[in-house]
């Protein structure tokens, strides 16, 4: 209270001395300087400091900054298939020079260990929060698309690159329950060519090539960045992610 009521006065010095510079008339002519409504000023501020009513700010210290939030928690996991791994028939690609004689259709992709890669994981009731993953790239080679499976922020756009010696037409579609619509068609003629397509709706792309039949990819767009996909070992991780049941 003793430092609040110190304060006041300071205040109140500092308000008298601007109007004695104000009015030199008034300390000249031998009139009062401090008046009633002064004097009653004084006491008002005293009372108002003294019971904390009117604070003084203190100077900011940056040590006084806001702490950041926790990041959030984290989901990790590994996709494994139990038993033998079945043989799955594969793609007979004769009249493909390119192509070799056959080739797998990617449906299930098993490493060492029995780990599941390309395998989706998503949090199907997310929180608030924002997707910023880097935009992706699929690439042909061997008359396959690399990767299987790829994660892309609604917004952003993905590249196709043809790497192999000969013509790929990428076909891509939206693909809701068991209806698909297109979202681009294009044809790739020359190795090393590139092309771009935006990804302005949230969901599951399919790709496609109508000139090789077994080639297959997808992407999961999504506006939150609560998704992952497994890597070669089946594992996966989604970070970030805030206290919750989901």
């Amino acid at each position: 209270m003793l430092v609040c009521f110190v304060k006041s006065l300071i205040i109140f010095y500092s308000t008298m001395k601007m109007k004695a510079i104000l009015n030199p008339s008034k300390t000249n002519d031998g009139s009062h300087l401090i008046s009633r409504s002064d004097l009653a000023f004084a006491i008002t501020l005293c009372l108002a400091t003294s019971l904390g009513f009117l604070a003084i700010p203190k100077a900011f210290n940056g040590s006084q900054a806001q702490k950041a939030a926790p990041a959030g928690g984290s989901i990790s996991g590994k996709v494994h298939f139990s038993g033998a791994t079945p043989k799955l028939a594969q793609a007979k690609t004769t009249g493909f020079e390119m192509c070799g004689s056959s080739h797998s259709y990617d449906r299930l992709v098993v490493g060492k260990g029995g780990g599941v890669e390309y395998t989706l994981v998503y949090v199907a009731n997310p929180p608030a929060g924002k997707a910023n993953f880097p935009p992706p790239v699929i690439k042909q080679e061997g008359c396959g698309y690399s990767p299987h499976m790829s994660i892309a922020t609604r917004g952003t756009s993905v590249t196709f690159v043809n790497n192999d010696p000969g013509l790929h037409n990428v076909h891509g579609y939206f693909i809701s329950g068991s209806d698909r619509s297109t979202l681009f068609n294009f044809a790739q003629a020359t190795q090393g060519q590139q092309s771009s397509q935006q990804l302005r709706k949230a969901g599951m792309v399919g790709i496609e090539c109508d000139v090789h039949f077994w080639m297959s990819s997808w992407i999961w767009v999504t506006d939150n960045p609560y998704v992952a996909v497994t890597k070669a070992d089946g594992t996966y991780s989604i970070d970030g992610l805030p206290a919750g049941t989901y």
